[in-house]
């Protein structure tokens, strides 16, 4: 069995158990007991999301650094395309926000704020920019202060590539990092069916029916992002920066679309993106080869979506303000976190657990969304895999490496 469906499974079954204890107005102390048993092993899961965090972060972001600073790639093309990544999944978060400010999914659940939470403080926007970097990298670990790892990290992949040979020992050691640690979150993620079903009963039991109508109103709120970075961002883009027409950009992606629906990964459809880059879009193998490649590992534009609507949802589920300063912290870690969200399994989950830690938010709050996790991770993917394409139309544009004839022949049928 597939596990976004063991996932799945795990949601509607915590939520039937959590109703039927909601619905106890006198439950025996068995229930009880068992009860905060089942709210132990939540905690547990959650411990090992948060022991993932600090050395995914460091290692994933300094390797994805060190890789696309090879000065041959940021050249002209490299620094464009770069830009325009980051610029669109500015926009993409923007959305993103809009959204679930407007029609505000999580509020009324009133769900109750975990102890080490109580006492949070409200952090002014100096005390942030100077509190992001580390004055002892090996605290910011301990402490789990993912903004400043953030920070060390980007740091140290300079310093690598600023050592040459030397520091290319160091990036082969922690490559070997970032594949162990790709294999236990492959590990731990095995447990999050049981993880799952501890938290959403944990959660269910205490606001009940509640917490139906804002989960579909979650996902309805990320779609409708979707559709709207689909329909202004990119389109706009390929009409008035690449001049070209907007119709048979999607006749010639329509493979990738599918397939990345499918199959919720724009990793896997990268193949079928740069099939349909050259030979449909008439995108020549070199600049469809870099942008592409390039924008699997840093491009997420649906991600990025995903990663704002979730936590602003979970902050308003516990009734947290969210203040300027941590949208400032979501739209810095959603712009950063790209660069090594791509080699990490159940990217979702994991990264959100990032975004809610720099926020200061409830990572318990990820049991409210990681059941539709899988649903909310389908259209995010084609927006991955639309932003990585409409990116090499714009660099090919400019660049005159696309076959205009090509790109506006293209029909539903091929």
């Amino acid at each position: 069995m597939k596990p976004w469906v063991k996932i799945i499974i795990a949601l509607v079954l915590g939520v039937i158990a959590g109703l039927i204890l909601n619905i106890q107005h006198d439950p025996s102390p068995f229930l009880l007991k068992l009860q905060d048993i089942i709210g132990l092993i939540g905690k547990a899961f959650i411990d090992l999301l948060k022991m993932l965090v600090g050395l995914i972060v460091f290692s994933s972001l300094v390797v994805g650094m060190c890789h696309i600073s090879d000065p041959k790639k940021l050249g002209r093309i490299g620094t464009r395309t770069i830009l325009f990544y980051a610029g669109t999944t500015v926009l993409a978060v923007v959305f993103g926000l809009v959204m679930v400010f407007l029609v505000r999914p999580g509020t009324g659940l009133g769900l109750p704020l975990p102890a080490n939470l109580g006492g949070a403080q409200t952090v002014g926007l100096t005390d942030f920019l100077f509190g992001i970097v580390p004055s002892n990298p090996f605290a910011a670990f301990s402490e789990g202060n993912i903004l400043q790892i953030i920070v060390f990290a980007v740091f140290f992949a300079f310093a690598i590539n600023m050592a040459g040979e030397r520091g290319k020992k160091v990036l082969s050691l922690l490559e070997s990092v970032s594949e162990v640690m790709y294999s236990l979150t492959h590990f731990i993620m095995r447990l999050a069916p049981y993880g799952v079903f501890a938290l959403i009963l944990t959660a269910v039991s205490s606001v009940g029916f509640k917490v139906i109508v804002p989960l579909l109103t979650f996902l309805l709120c990320n779609y409708i992002a979707f559709a709207l970075q689909i329909g202004i961002v990119f389109c706009l883009s390929l009409k008035y920066l690449s001049k070209l027409e907007v119709a048979p950009f999607f006749k010639g992606m329509k493979d990738a679309i599918v397939l990345a629906f499918t199959t919720s990964s724009s990793s896997a459809t990268l193949p079928v993106s740069l099939d349909c880059a050259r030979n449909h879009l008439g995108i020549s193998p070199d600049i469809s080869g870099f942008v592409l490649s390039l924008g699997s590992t840093i491009n997420m534009n649906g991600a990025a979506i995903g990663q704002a609507i979730s936590a602003i949802f979970i902050a308003q589920a516990y009734g947290i303000e969210v203040t300027v300063v941590k949208v400032l912290i979501l739209v810095f870690v959603s712009l950063v976190s790209a660069i090594g969200a791509a080699g990490i399994p159940g990217t979702g989950i994991v990264m959100l657990s990032v975004v809610l830690n720099a926020m200061g938010l409830p990572i318990e709050g990820i049991a409210l969304v990681a059941g539709v996790d899988r649903i909310r991770e389908m259209g995010s993917a084609v927006v991955n895999v639309l932003g990585d394409a409409v990116a090499a139309v714009f660099i090919a544009q400019k660049e005159g490496q696309i076959n205009e004839k090509r790109y506006h022949k293209i029909t539903w049928l091929e």
